[in-house]
């Protein structure tokens, strides 16, 4: 089980990742070294990914990236930042094109509150319809 599970992160990892756990034997050694390369708490990190999170648009003639902006979000949650689901949903808003503004107009009309899902599954619905 050991070796299978060293093995298998062995496999995901790029080569330039790699070269950084030639030292490592272990599945345990090699996700402990994983986590100090990659998912520090540090500061210099949290605003890295803070200032990704906010500089997310989408340029003319592409789709809507969702998973690019759910990879950005779960990131600043596995190093502790919190965002707000409006925080969330306004930053996902202020990506989109003006020719999504009549999807947004409608999306807000008459709501008290939105939910990110419920945006995503708008906006992806709507790219479906499109398409």
């Amino acid at each position: 089980m050991k070796l299978k599970s060293t093995s298998t992160i062995k496999l995901c990892l790029a080569d330039k990742v790699m070269y950084n756990m030639m030292n490592e034997e272990t599945a345990m050694g090699r996700w402990s070294r994983l986590e100090t390369l990659y998912m520090t708490k540090s500061l210099s990190n949290k605003l890295y990914l803070k200032k990704q999170h906010y500089r997310l648009r989408m340029t003319e003639g592409t789709a809507v990236n969702l998973n690019y902006f759910n990879n950005v979000v779960s990131e600043l949650l596995s190093v502790d930042v919190k965002i707000d689901e409006e925080d969330k949903v306004l930053i996902l808003f202020s990506a989109l094109l003006e020719s999504y503004d009549h999807i947004v107009i409608n999306m807000l009309y008459g709501k008290e509150t939105l939910i990110l899902e419920e945006v995503m599954l708008t906006l992806l619905s709507n790219k479906r319809q499109s398409s």
